[in-house]
């Protein structure tokens, strides 16, 4: 990984990223490492959460705290690099992306919206660009001009991994126009950027929103080639706000569903990490119940006995048996 040291040197961690999030499937720690390369640390629930892996951390982790090896736990962990931090930042909220580099081929750009101590990946934020008016407006059917704004959607990926993984095919783009919600879909293309905006028409309604959405490094379009009109436009969903949550300018939003990281409050080190992954392996699950429940069912072993006692292969079976423990019923 030498080959990432001279670009990585610089990179600082957003003050909000710092600590240890929880997933389903893991645990998401951010450490900012002064004169060193950012990693990632990420630990497994293995065993439907029964087991912690520590399967992606800085080679000075095994040092501070030796790794245990078993089936699931590697010899080494994984080592992914932080690199490309690009974000922005409100009162209540971070949002933007970052680059995990897991070789010199290999890297993913994630994206990511926190707020309040919550992190999404899927998320959509306010196309700033002037439209029409001043604040972006259309005229309808009845000569009055309708307030809306587009929303530009991210490339959403599966979250912070510790292996590749591919682009999404498609991204979404959101008019919202009073009471309506427009989902507009935009697909991958080879296409060159364009900054161009083309029409979106369904009915009375049309608006004016980008030929092109750009994330992740990838280009994706809502048109064919050079059209400037949007085909096969669908109707409109009903916009509820509280489906919602946005951050406090308004400039971004995600729809008002379970995060994928959660904060753990007040723990920000790694010796915290370490003691969630100590007490969790230490527990034992409870012994399955048996197979048979118990019985008072007569087994009648005096009479089996005495019909067996002269049969030297069963007494050489019973008295492997023996070894074992006792006979049901004794």
């Amino acid at each position: 990984m030498i080959f990432l040291v001279e670009s990585l040197f610089c990179q600082i961690i957003p003050q909000k990223l710092l600590g240890i999030w929880e997933a389903k499937d893991r645990y998401v720690f951010f450490e900012q490492n002064d004169d060193e390369q950012p990693e990632l640390v990420v630990v497994l629930k293995e065993y439907y959460g029964w087991y912690l892996d520590r399967a992606a951390e800085p080679e000075k982790y095994s040092q501070k705290e030796n790794r245990t090896r078993n089936i699931p736990t590697p010899r080494n962990a994984e080592h992914i690099y932080i690199q490309n931090i690009d974000t922005k930042e409100t009162a209540n909220s971070l949002y933007g992306s970052l680059e995990l580099f897991y070789s010199r081929r290999d890297k993913n750009t994630i994206p990511f919206f926190m707020l309040d101590d919550k992190i999404f990946l899927k998320y959509f934020v306010l196309d700033e660009r002037k439209i029409t008016e001043e604040k972006g407006s259309v005229e309808s059917s009845e000569n009055q001009n309708v307030s809306y704004k587009f929303y530009r959607g991210v490339a959403p990926s599966k979250g912070f991994m510790i292996s590749p993984q591919a682009l999404p095919k498609d991204i979404t783009g959101y008019i919202i126009s009073g009471q309506k919600l427009y989902d507009v879909r935009y697909w991958q293309t080879d296409m060159d950027y364009s900054t161009d905006y083309i029409n979106f028409s369904y009915k009375d309604d049309s608006f004016q929103i980008p030929k092109h959405l750009t994330s992740c490094n990838a280009n994706y379009s809502c048109v064919s080639g050079r059209s400037k009109n949007v085909r096969n436009t669908v109707k409109p969903f009903d916009y509820k706000e509280e489906d919602f949550i946005f951050n406090d300018e308004k400039t971004v939003f995600t729809k008002n569903e379970e995060p994928y990281l959660k904060r753990l409050a007040g723990k920000d080190t790694f010796e915290l990490l370490i003691e969630i992954v100590k007490q969790a392996n230490s527990r034992r699950k409870p012994d399955p119940p048996a197979l048979f429940p118990p019985s008072d069912l007569d087994w009648h072993w005096d009479l089996i006995d005495l019909l067996e006692q002269n049969n030297q292969i069963i007494q050489q079976v019973r008295a492997r048996q023996k070894e074992f423990g006792p006979r049901a019923g004794h």
